[in-house]
């Protein structure tokens, strides 16, 4: 269905006779492009885009089957909206409570002649189109190749920020139009950072890094996290515990993935990954969830965590990204982009994951 039809199907469902949409990543389906400014109004009959002066010529261009209106200081969003709702008979207009702050929101219900409703489309962005899941498996593309760039330029005396910088121009060579967020590369005992953005640390001979980074591609994320072992010497047998951590997040992992198909739900996939590493000792050491939906938003629902019931269906596309992290010592996480297929899950990264770019492994 396209976004239309997907929202006009949804207003009957919700009883509305239209839906004023606000947000980011809820407009972008209509615009045509990632814009924070405009509103979508879509009603049981017609489509409306109102923008200013920067992006009427540019929607203008991308977009069919919108009347679009143009924003000015003499006519403003309420102004046209309640024109709008006047000439269509509106009653029950709903808006995106969690996105509008109270403000904003209370200022609408005393503007906009219409009984407003607070409301929250993300749902519907849960079941990735055909086109969607093309495009995020090029956004994956390009992290992937990345990855494998950034595994044969990393050398003991970088900094962190080097090794980020390099990521992100290498990604951008590739096509990305930027980054999805703040690059991680958290080496030695930052690894311990889950959030661990990359600093001004100099990389040492032996050291697991940590990177966690996605390329934004027209205008949907990938995500991904390898943890490498930096060339230059095996760990002494004092560090093995630290780096034989890996061998237990990587078993966590494809345990949650070998567990993903339609009908599954997702706190039990979030359980496949828990388990594994509870039964080994780190349990403790594990405090975040093992993955999230991805698309237009880096982090979207459902999630892989221990209360979400939501039930896998093909076409989801989701994270899944255990991890361990040792305070003082360092940290392990992994983590692909998976596509929820109709008989099960095919993983949209094909990177190796070992510590070393040769295969070889420390413990080998």
């Amino acid at each position: 269905m396209t976004p239309l039809a997907t929202l006009r199907a949804w207003l009957e469902e919700q009883h509305l006779d239209a839906v004023l949409i606000s947000s980011r990543q809820n407009k972008q389906p209509h615009f045509g492009f990632a814009s924070g400014s405009g509103y979508v109004l879509v009603t049981r009959q017609h489509a409306h885009i109102l923008v200013d002066f920067r992006y009427y010529a540019d929607i203008a261009e991308r977009t069919s089957g919108y009347q679009l209106h143009l924003l000015t200081n003499d006519q403003p969003m309420s102004s046209i909206v309640n024109h709008i709702i006047a000439t269509e008979s509106l009653i029950h207009l709903g808006f995106e409570g969690e996105q509008v702050s109270w403000h904003t929101g209370s200022r609408w219900q005393s503007e906009l002649n219409a009984q407003l409703k607070a409301v929250s489309l993300d749902a519907l962005r849960q079941i990735k189109t055909p086109q969607e899941i093309a495009i995020l498996r090029e956004a994956c593309r390009i992290a992937d190749v990345s990855a494998a760039h950034i595994r044969r330029v990393i050398q003991p005396g970088m900094r962190e920020r080097e090794v980020a910088a390099e990521l992100e121009w290498f990604m951008k060579q590739q096509g990305a139009e930027k980054p999805s967020f703040d690059t991680i590369v958290a080496s030695g005992p930052r690894g311990a950072l889950p959030h661990g953005k990359a600093s001004e640390k100099v990389i040492v001979a032996g050291e697991l890094v940590t990177l966690d980074f996605g390329a934004q591609y027209q205008g949907y994320c990938s995500d991904m996290t390898r943890t490498f072992l930096v060339a230059g010497r095996y760990p002494a047998p004092e560090e093995m515990p630290l780096w034989s951590v890996y061998h237990t997040v990587l078993a966590a992992q494809l345990a949650a993935i070998a567990a993903i198909r339609p009908g599954v739900a997702c706190c039990e996939v979030d359980a496949a990954a828990r388990n594994v590493i509870a039964d080994a000792g780190y349990g403790a050491q594990f405090g975040h969830n093992t993955g999230h939906a991805i698309g237009i938003d880096v982090h979207e629902n459902p999630r892989f965590s221990p209360s979400d019931t939501t039930i896998l269906q093909p076409g989801m596309l989701l994270t899944v990204e255990p991890g361990i992290y040792l305070e003082g010592r360092g940290g392990v996480r992994i983590e692909d982009v998976i596509l929820v297929t109709a008989d099960g899950a095919e993983v949209l990264y094909t990177l190796p994951k070992t510590l070393l770019s040769t295969g070889e492994e420390p413990w080998m």
